[in-house]
């Protein structure tokens, strides 16, 4: 999402689903939610089941060791969304959708990953379009900062650069609002300042490898949501 000073409301923003939310001091948090991760805690949950213990890490090392834009799903789909066998609703969308069954445990899991990153990509250009901004870099914090893997593909994929951090990022922010109001800090710029040069940020640059080649084939199979 992005920070607005009022709302945008319009035929394209309902269209695209996009939300305004009441943000600090009346602005505006126009943005559109997105699953995230959780895809791959109930995919992890899933192998486990069935006797594989993966750790997040076992897991991100066999995705980035898979063939790439082995197929795509749409994170978003509701069949995807309560607990439960994850694999094998993604093997059905996939049959559906006329794309090839995954030939490892790697390449349904960087299915998942790729898929996200490609969902980044629309809901970025989604946002340039109803606000006519053109956005730098992606913001990326909370706690899936840690899974370094996703933010370089948001940054692949995206073709924008993926600042990290922080990963308390919720905490940070409540605690520097009641500073405001408390008066210890001067406005949202200072606590901004102050949160910046308090956290370590990691930079992601976007790297040409192939996600531009593939995003009409992510936009088809989907139906662009």
């Amino acid at each position: 999402g992005t920070e607005l000073s009022e709302p945008c409301i319009s035929k394209k923003s309902a269209e695209l689903s996009v939300s305004n939310e009441t943000g600090y001091n009346d602005t505006t948090r126009f943005l559109k939610n997105i699953i995230g991760l959780w895809m791959i805690q109930e995919t992890r949950r899933q192998f486990i089941r069935e006797g594989k213990e993966y750790s997040y890490a076992d897991m991100e090392r066999l995705a980035k060791e898979a063939k790439p834009f082995a197929g795509f799903i749409d994170p978003d789909e509701p069949r995807f969304t309560p607990p439960g066998n994850q694999l094998k609703r993604i093997r059905e969308y996939l049959k559906e959708t006329g794309q090839n069954e995954p030939a490892s445990d790697g390449e349904i899991i960087r299915i998942i990953y790729e898929s996200l990153a490609m969902k980044y990509k629309y809901t970025v250009n989604s946002l340039k379009e109803c606000t006519g901004k053109d956005f730098k870099a992606i913001h990326m914090v909370g706690g899936g900062i840690k899974d370094g893997f996703l933010c370089q593909l948001t940054a692949d994929a995206t073709g924008m650069e993926v600042i990290a951090g922080p990963a308390e990022a919720t905490a940070a922010g409540n605690i520097a609002v009641q500073l405001i109001a408390l008066g210890e800090i001067k406005d949202i710029s200072e606590a901004r300042k102050i949160i910046r040069d308090s956290f370590d940020t990691k930079v992601y640059k976007p790297q040409n490898n192939g996600f531009d080649n593939e995003y009409e084939k992510y936009i088809k199979v989907t139906g662009g949501n």
